[in-house]
């Protein structure tokens, strides 16, 4: 077996597999986030090869976790959990067995070159997604840009307009730039800041920058015929950036872990609903309203 060393928003995983060159010609996106062996601790570690895992049904199915439309099915096992990760025709391309605080993960994957990519990057999205749950990490559905040292991330429900926003702020904002399009990492660092990370995972945005910032706010979105924004309370803005994570609500020790790091952010970062057309005033009306202009 040969190790691939990496680190997501200033967390250490490993990947076990004896064909280190395939693995990395699968994970093109990873790239940026290869390191050395560093001498820290795994959130987590995976094995991956041949029938280390089969896509039967194991245990109880306890739920459905959604990539990006995707359901993927997730049994509970004597051992953790057991994903059988399928593509959009609803073929198995992964299946992946893991521990019950993900820091152990098994994956075998199946199919063609791009049905295996596309099941190992889902593997591990959902690995780190969950690990990193327990360092006060959350992975969101979200669009980032940067702008002066700063990171912005817009939320809502596919197909509200999160990339249209971003690429309104970049269009019309001088120095504004694309972090991360769809799966950034926010973190609450030990200090109490909240920093968003660029990660592997980007959607349908090949964006994959390993950089940090501070985050200055968090804007849900809206689609309307008009331009209107304001800070959510405390409640709302809470229901707004849990929605936007990736969680399994079933698993109450990572469920917990990110209702307090969501807590964390709500009390440190604000929070608003942007009512908006997709045009530069909203744009311009998102950066006044944040920077008090």
């Amino acid at each position: 077996m040969e190790t691939l060393h990496f680190q997501v928003a200033n967390l250490y995983f490993t990947l076990h597999t004896p064909q280190a060159e395939e693995l990395k010609e699968l994970l093109p996106s990873y790239a940026p986030f290869h390191v050395k062996k560093l001498d820290e601790p795994a959130i987590f570690t995976a094995t991956i090869d041949d029938d280390l895992v089969d896509t039967a049904p194991e245990g109880q199915e306890v739920g459905q976790f959604d990539c990006g439309g995707t359901n993927h099915a997730v049994y509970l096992t004597t051992e953790g959990y057991k994903f059988v990760i399928s593509d959009w025709e609803k073929r198995p391309v992964c299946a992946m067995r893991t521990s019950a605080d993900m820091a152990t993960v098994r994956i075998t994957t199946m199919g063609a070159e791009h049905a295996r990519r596309y099941g190992l990057n889902n593997a591990l999205m959902i690995a780190f997604s969950f690990s990193s749950a327990y360092h006060k990490t959350i992975l969101m559905h979200a669009s980032v840009t940067l702008w002066q040292g700063k990171g912005h991330l817009f939320l809502g429900v596919s197909g509200t307009g999160k990339s249209t926003h971003s690429s309104l702020w970049i269009k019309h904002l001088e120095g504004a730039e694309l972090l991360n399009d769809d799966n950034p990492a926010v973190r609450c660092a030990d200090d109490g800041s909240i920093e968003v990370y660029g990660t592997p995972w980007s959607g349908k945005t090949p964006c994959y920058r390993n950089m940090k910032a501070p985050v200055a706010a968090f804007v849900d979105l809206e689609q309307h015929p008009q331009n209107i924004i304001q800070r959510e309370q405390t409640l709302k803005a809470f229901s707004d950036i849990l929605v936007s994570c990736s969680v399994m609500s079933w698993d109450k020790p990572s469920y917990r872990c990110i209702l307090d790091t969501v807590t964390a952010i709500v009390s440190r970062v604000p929070v608003y609903h942007l009512q908006c057309r997709p045009d530069e005033e909203a744009a311009l009306l998102c950066q006044r309203t944040i920077y008090g202009a």
